[in-house]
């Protein structure tokens, strides 16, 4: 069974329109990666300086994987200059 990470995120004051154009890019990189099934970035209505990245994996350990390879260094740096905080992140399975 697939998991679903849920990353969510807030933008430096001041740079959420460029976060809003770095993340797509950032997912880019990691739909290409191994046990990535699919990804999506999504952008808070209320709170427009926060994002929510969901991406789905055959596993945790695919993730994790992910996260040891040179391609992490590219997708992390795509939005690491307008990044002001992770929120919160963590896996979920669909029941």
């Amino acid at each position: 069974m697939s998991i679903i990470e849920l990353a969510t995120m807030r933008a430096k004051a001041g740079r959420a329109d460029d976060m809003g154009r770095a993340l797509p890019v950032a997912l880019s990189v990691i739909g290409e990666a191994e046990g990535c099934l699919a990804a999506a970035a999504l952008r808070c209505v209320e709170r427009p300086d926060e994002f929510v990245l969901r991406i789905q994996w055959v596993s945790v350990a695919a993730h994790e994987a992910f996260r040891e390879t040179a391609e992490f260094a590219k997708y992390r740096a795509a939005f690491a200059d307008h990044l002001g905080e992770v929120v919160g992140f963590a896996h979920y399975q669909v029941i």
